[in-house]
């Protein structure tokens, strides 16, 4: 069914009024953001409360539970930390972090509103009817918020040290290029209204595969511009982001920033290794000779900086498979580096906290087999719980890349969450 845009707007009010009822929240927001390449189904998506859910830590994980989970044929939404990785490739992370979430946590929703880009609606467990009626319930805006201490995994000296190191590896010939992070904890920290602080990290930074995901105490405000994977109709598409470039309100010193970006023989260097790798898991899925390069090099504009996206596609070879898509390409190379597995360990023993649900995925796997996901990046996650929250940032690092300019790459990425943290700080 087709709705108007007042109704639209009705619908996503009680939304936000319902969300704060319930302990499983999923709401995948496109912001409006027009999505590299026309890919994706859904302006808002939606999902309430959990008919079915399966968390599973690192040792309480069995593939058995996530199969029988999965082939339902009924509405899946999940998330994945990237320390999942330890099943898709062996590694378990020794390093500390303030989080002892689920690698995976999966949910059937009670509650579906999927609202497209036409207009269209799709609903499960509810009637257009209650949606279209306007609540009374008035929903607070206050996201205030207070901690008592930022804590830095790595100082910036250190941070300049291990780009270095990865550069002699380069050299050695161990690697070709390796994405290093850092994060930031925040301690003591209290929010009154996480999912209010996602509208507001939104409203400053939109991006077309933002997320607000909550598990009972666990909060995952994102705002991420990059897509993991998406399946529509047997055909699969990966569109990495590997290049940043500094936005500016002056034309003309933005468009010269674009083009730097585009040009640069360093960030397309950076890019191509992964878009090559990229096109390499996908071939482990898609039949022979139908993977390709849709888009190469794209730049993408969106609030605080320019990315430079490709596009990649391939035909599945048999239906979607939510299991062996994850063993074949998890976790993504965007956040990962060449070769994959080489670099996974050496990740390992640079960085000096756990990623946790950073460089993870959210998404959604429909009735129909079609799914979407996205990369877990430029993202706050809080555990009320503990009293604890972080975000982390992070870059591709090759034989060209200057110390300096990495780090400082670092702070521009985290630009959005500073700003909404310290406008929010009481």
């Amino acid at each position: 069914m087709i709705v108007d845009s007042h109704s639209i707007n009705t619908i996503r009010n009680n939304l936000e009024i319902m969300a704060d009822n319930y302990d499983h929240v999923f709401w995948l927001d496109s912001c409006n953001q027009a999505n590299p390449y026309g890919i994706g189904e859904f302006d808002l998506l939606v999902g309430l409360g959990a008919k079915r859910e399966l968390e599973l830590k690192e040792g309480e994980f069995t593939w058995e539970e996530v199969n029988n989970f999965v082939r339902s044929n009924k509405w899946m939404f999940f998330g994945l930390s990237y320390e999942f990785k330890s099943k898709t490739n062996h590694l378990v992370s020794a390093n500390p972090t303030p989080f002892a979430w689920p690698i995976m946590s999966l949910v059937e929703p009670e509650i579906v509103v999927a609202i497209k880009r036409n207009g269209e609606i799709l609903l499960s467990g509810i009637s257009l009817v209650s949606l279209t009626h306007p609540l009374s319930i008035e929903v607070s805006q206050d996201a205030s918020l207070r901690y008592q201490d930022m804590k830095s995994s790595m100082t910036k000296e250190e941070h300049q040290e291990k780009v270095v190191q990865i550069k002699k590896e380069i050299a050695a010939g161990n690697m070709y290029e390796m994405n290093l992070c850092m994060s930031h904890e925040l301690t003591q920290f209290q929010c009154s209204n996480p999912f209010q602080l996602h509208q507001q990290l939104i409203q400053a930074s939109p991006t077309p595969f933002s997320s607000y995901v909550k598990f009972r105490e666990k909060h995952v405000l994102c705002a991420s511009p990059e897509r993991y994977l998406s399946v529509q109709d047997n055909t699969m598409f990966a569109q990495p982001i590997k290049g940043t470039s500094k936005r500016y309100r002056d034309e003309n010193k933005d468009a010269a920033s674009r083009l730097h970006l585009a040009n640069s023989i360093k960030e397309r260097a950076e890019h191509i290794m992964i878009v090559d790798l990229v096109r390499n898991d996908l071939s482990k899925l898609c039949a022979a000779g139908s993977v390709r390069v849709e888009e190469l090099f794209g730049i993408y504009g969106y609030r605080h900086v320019n990315q430079m996206i490709s596009t990649i596609s391939g035909e599945l070879s048999k239906p979607f498979d939510f299991v062996e898509t994850l063993h074949a390409t998890f976790p993504m190379g965007s956040m990962t580096g060449a070769p994959k597995y080489i670099v996974l360990k050496f990740i390992e023993a640079l960085e000096t906290s756990a990623r946790g649900w950073y460089s993870g995925s959210i998404g959604y796997v429909e009735p129909n087999g079609n799914m979407d996901s996205n990369v877990v990046i430029r993202t706050l996650l809080y555990d009320d719980k503990h009293k604890s929250a972080s975000f982390s940032v992070g870059g591709a690092i090759t034989y060209d890349s200057d110390p300096d300019q990495e780090y400082e790459e670092c702070l521009l990425k985290s630009k959005a969450i500073r700003l909404l943290l310290d406008a929010n700080l009481v």
